[in-house]
């Protein structure tokens, strides 16, 4: 989808999407079971800068490593899940994975 200059595939529009329901889940208080609604919203940012610096990155692995982030932020601190969301894509980059 063209929006003015700017190229946006499937993934940024749900990213963008997923977003801005986070954003507004955290202004209205609305609950999320079992996740913090301020570490979701980290993760999707983080996401959405990575997809969009890389847009030629290969869907599947990217869709693995979002969902087992997402999922790490159940059970360990949000730096933890940081630096292993950036480790991991700079090895998936490395070894040509990504």
């Amino acid at each position: 989808m063209y929006f003015g200059p700017f190229f946006f595939d499937t993934k940024e529009i749900f990213l963008i999407i997923a977003s801005l329901l986070l954003g507004f889940a955290l202004l209205f208080g609305w609950e999320i079971w079992w996740f913090d609604k301020q570490v979701l919203l980290t993760m999707v940012i983080l996401m959405l800068f990575t997809k969009g610096l890389l847009p030629a990155i290969h869907n599947e692995a990217f869709f693995i490593l979002a969902l087992i982030t997402i999922f790490l932020t159940l059970y360990i601190p949000i730096f933890q899940v940081v630096i292993f969301f950036f480790l991991t894509f700079l090895f998936f980059r490395l070894l040509r994975v990504i």
